[in-house]
């Protein structure tokens, strides 16, 4: 299994690495989460001075933002599930899909998913704040930050977000993995408050009402 690019990139870093910081299942990790902030933010800075021209089109604020909150994240879900796919597909070529059952693909997968849809979310609402030049390295550090404290202390290993997109470290792997179900409903409930919370701002800073 531990050959499978699938695995090493999207699976996350086992809970046998308590109490050290696994150097090289970590990195692959933090490999994966760059490559998605990297497009993500790419993505986001060359439409954001296009989007100015079109502002006049919307009534309210809250219009500008419902379009632009769901833009984003629909193509951070598609980067998701393509960089899922071409991952996949080098494990075809290389002969290692063998090594990866069906429901461990969809599991893997899922957490993966959910865990990005938050990223894009903390994206988007981050980038109507004058920090948005370090919005992927906010995040970066947050992943990577977090994992390292959950690493350290396990006792509060659950709540660490850098944790939540990891299948080894969850109740799907292991027994005292974190609960997959409540965290991927937490993540879930993010993304409605990000949208939430990036509109209020927003009508507050506008004339809109």
């Amino acid at each position: 299994m531990s050959e499978s690019m699938f695995i090493r990139l999207f699976a996350g870093v086992s809970s046998d690495y308590f109490d050290v910081i696994p150097l090289i299942p970590f990195g692959q990790w933090l490999l994966s989460i760059g490559i998605f902030l990297l497009t993500v933010g790419f993505y986001v800075e060359r439409n954001r001075k296009v989007e100015t021209f079109f502002l006049y089109r919307y009534g309210t604020v809250s219009d500008w933002w419902k379009r632009h909150f769901v833009k984003r994240v629909i193509f951070g879900i598609k980067i998701a599930v393509l960089f899922l796919l071409i991952v996949l597909a080098c494990d075809i070529v290389m002969g290692k899909l063998i090594l990866l059952s069906a429901g461990l693909i969809a599991k893997i997968s899922a957490l993966w998913l959910f865990h990005s849809i938050s990223m894009v979310t903390f994206f988007v609402l981050l980038d109507l704040f004058p920090i948005r030049r370090f919005v992927p390295g906010v995040l970066f550090l947050l992943e990577g930050m977090t994992f390292i404290i959950g690493c350290r202390i396990c006792a509060v290993s659950h709540v660490m977000y850098g944790m939540w997109g990891m299948y080894l470290q969850s109740s799907l792997c292991e027994t005292g993995g974190f609960p997959a179900g409540v965290i991927m409903v937490t993540e879930a409930a993010l993304l409605a408050a990000g949208f939430v919370i990036g509109r209020e701002y927003l009508k507050k800073e506008t004339d809109y009402i």
